[in-house]
């Protein structure tokens, strides 16, 4: 292979001088099978950083037996042993770039692409990523018989695909897989299914498969409510637990980390995953399936994923289609207070299994301790000591006295230095299972100029003690001039565009301070069919003006009957100078213990009690 090594000249300047990062250029050599060894042996011989590494045009493979490996905690991934192409730990000043859509770097088998623990200025550039063999099965529904309930696949690779003791797997270079998660996609539309969870199969019931000739597969016992229709592209990305363990880009108490112009098409986990970071920009980031590849799935999970990040994170000019959950998700993290040991030493645990191992504080970082039912607040400590016993277990002493709280209060704690600012502009959203942005973060939130269209809600604003456990009280959230495509085909509960849910339980929704602050929804166009748009639950300040909402009349309604716009238990609501010309007749807006309220505008809807009954955990 061919390996250039220069060093750029030292700049003077009146301070003195500063050095740049040597530049390693990797070119494309046909014999060389593997570029594993070769990186790792740059990155230790530079293990402060200051390295650019360079990649030519071409095709680079990596395979995993000479990759270098660690255990990892990965939030909302599923923890293990991985082997890392790219393992940075401790660096600052690492470049790794390419010529744009001439370079590809392609991994094979079980490895992840990209690890970067405790480093900074990090720059990823143009290049694009890609496996060998996709960590999701495909097939084409070619015939189905509700007799024997079974439907009949043309596998996208058949090659990949095996029966073992009759049930269905797919494999890849050094992993296989049972069937689990799925769901059905319309080549179409190149989206999920309409009410896609209809032809979902429960997994927890065995499928049993059996070759028809050369290239075709029969699956019996499929237990759902309707059979896959033939046409539909049956997807599954194995059992739950197991489907999250190759994360694209795994970052990690890191500042400064930079993706730019870079494409990735395939990974086994989510494609972007930051944990405690600091300032991370993704600017034109692609995810996408490679062009004329046939495949309906991207990424097995969400297209970005920021857990407990602080200063500012920015996605501009992105791109984020066909994968298996959110575009973005931004939040901190709750853990459940388990035991009191002393007035201010406590033991906690993750409420879900996919957050065990989380780094959840360090001396001197700020908690704030909450009601499991109402979300309220309890009071707020400076943590002294953090003891991590094991993986769920970690005993922690603040300066906040629990001894006064009863021991009937179900307590929860989050750490408040989770506080990233978020920009997010000129983003594409489409093709996706799951929703388009996930926002919970007291800082400041900005989301304009983006185009989304998700199977399930636009954004959604949570904020959760009971279930994936992800805190993330807003104070000041703007979504301005944004379009918002069909939303809402699919969900076990209604999805609105604006879906602002924290899980409060119903007999603690009354009296208390709002769960969320200041939400402002303005300029926007949404063009959707069902008749719920935005849905309020405990916002201080909700002001909604100047949209136009179009029914596109795509689908039949999944919820009939619901207002287009329902607001409960939030302090003030102000709907202003929207455009309902073009949505359903005889629409209405519900409002429920809301105490001050302003509607006002040509041909608005009515305003009624009509308070959406769905959603309470979710």
């Amino acid at each position: 292979m061919l390996i250039r090594k220069f060093i750029i000249l030292s700049a003077l300047i009146v301070s003195g001088c500063i050095s740049h990062p040597e530049t390693i250029a990797i070119d494309f050599d046909s014999g060389t099978e593997d570029y594993t060894p070769l990186v790792r042996k740059i990155l230790a011989e530079h293990p402060a950083g200051e390295v650019t590494i360079r990649f030519g045009a071409g095709t680079f493979d990596f395979y995993p037996e000479q990759a270098a490996g660690s255990y990892l905690c990965v939030s909302n991934n599923d923890n293990g042993y991985k082997r890392c192409a790219f393992l940075l730990e401790e660096m600052r000043r690492v470049r790794i770039e390419g010529a744009g859509e001439k370079t590809q770097l392609r991994f094979h088998g079980a490895i992840v692409p990209f690890r970067v623990a405790r480093c900074e200025q990090i720059v990823f550039e143009a290049f694009t990523i890609d496996c060998d063999a996709s960590f999701i099965f495909e097939g084409l529904v070619v015939g189905n018989d509700p007799r024997t309930h079974s439907i009949t696949l043309r596998p996208l690779d058949p090659e990949r695909f095996e029966i073992r003791s009759g049930e269905p797997w797919f494999t890849g270079y050094d992993w296989a897989s049972p069937f689990g998660e799925n769901i059905l996609f319309d080549p179409g539309t190149r989206s999920p299914y309409y009410q896609a969870e209809q032809y979902e199969h429960d997994q927890k019931k065995t499928l049993q498969a059996e070759w028809i000739g050369d290239s075709l597969v029969r699956l019996s016992g499929y237990s759902s409510r309707e059979l896959p229709p033939v046409g539909s592209v049956y997807t599954d990305k194995g059992p739950h637990s197991t489907n999250r363990r190759y994360p694209g880009f795994s970052f990690y108490k890191s500042a400064g980390v930079e993706v730019r112009n870079v494409t990735l098409h395939d990974s086994g986990g989510m494609a972007l995953i930051a944990e405690n970071c600091r300032d991370v920009v993704c600017s034109q980031y692609r995810v996408e399936v490679p062009p004329q590849s046939g495949r309906m799935v991207s990424a097995s999970a969400d297209a970005t994923h920021f857990v407990g990040c602080s200063g500012k994170i920015v996605l501009r000019a992105c791109r984020f289609e066909s994968m298996l959950d959110d575009a973005t998700n931004i939040h901190g993290v709750y853990m459940t207070v388990v035991d009191r040991f002393t007035g201010n030493r406590f033991g906690a645990s993750f409420g879900h299994f996919q957050q065990e191992g989380f780094d959840f504080a360090e001396q001197g970082d700020s908690l704030v301790f909450i009601d499991r039912a109402d979300l309220g607040v309890l009071g707020c400590g400076r943590v002294e000591e953090v003891n991590h016993v094991n993986e769920n277990y970690y005993i922690i002493r603040t300066g906040f006295d629990l001894s006064a709280i009863p021991d009937s209060v179900h307590i929860a704690v989050g750490n408040r230095a989770a506080d990233a600012d978020v920009e997010i502009s000129e983003c594409t959203v489409r093709y996706n299972r799951a929703r388009s942005f996930l926002l919970s973060t007291p800082g400041d939130v900005c989301v304009e100029n983006s185009d989304l269209s998700s199977m399930m809600a636009g954004i959604r604003i949570c904020g959760d003690a009971n279930y994936w456990f992800e805190s993330g009280r807003t104070r000041n959230v703007v979504i301005r001039n944004n379009r918002f495509g069909t939303m809402a085909t699919g969900g076990r509960s209604p999805q609105a565009v604006l879906q602002i849910d924290p899980v409060i339980s119903h007999d603690a929704r009354s009296g208390g301070t709002p769960y969320h602050g200041c939400i402002r929804f303005e300029g926007n166009l949404v063009e959707s069919f069902d008749n719920q748009l935005i849905y309020a639950l405990s916002v201080d300040s909700l002001v909604i003006s100047r949209n136009r909402f179009v029914d596109s009349r795509r689908f039949e309604p999944r919820f009939a009957g619901l207002s287009v716009i329902d607001a409960q238990h939030c302090r003030s609501v102000t709907v202003r100078n929207n455009d309902f010309s073009g949505w359903k007749e005889n629409s209405t807006i519900s409002l429920v213990d809301c105490s001050e309220h302003c509607l006002e505008g040509e041909e608005m809807p009515r305003m009624v009690e009509n308070p959406n009954p769905y959603f309470y955990e979710n």
